[in-house]
């Protein structure tokens, strides 16, 4: 969400430097093949995983969490007016 989705809602945001995107994506997806090939190729799962009561409570976590973010980033972007590229903190 952050990295694909995010980007694409904001209005009228600061340019990023393109040294800068490139080494981010760079990152994210070396960062991304580590994490999916350990957990697909190295991770050992015990049967009934999916519903032990850690997976579960981790994922309900992880989803609040997201949620969170969401509503907090349409909080930030519509505190922005029409041509303003930067945050302020509302007063009143």
């Amino acid at each position: 969400y952050r990295s694909l989705i995010f980007p694409l809602l904001i209005r009228e945001g600061k340019p990023t430097p393109f040294f800068t995107f490139v080494l981010a994506l760079l990152f994210c997806v070396y960062n991304g093949y580590l994490q999916g090939r350990s957990l697909s190729n190295y991770a050992k799962y015990p049967s009934g995983w999916l519903r032990d009561p850690r997976f579960i409570t981790g994922f309900i976590g992880w989803l609040t969490g997201m949620a969170i973010n969401i509503h907090s980033d349409h909080i930030l972007r519509n505190l922005r007016k029409p041509g303003e590229t930067g945050y302020k903190i509302p007063r009143g």
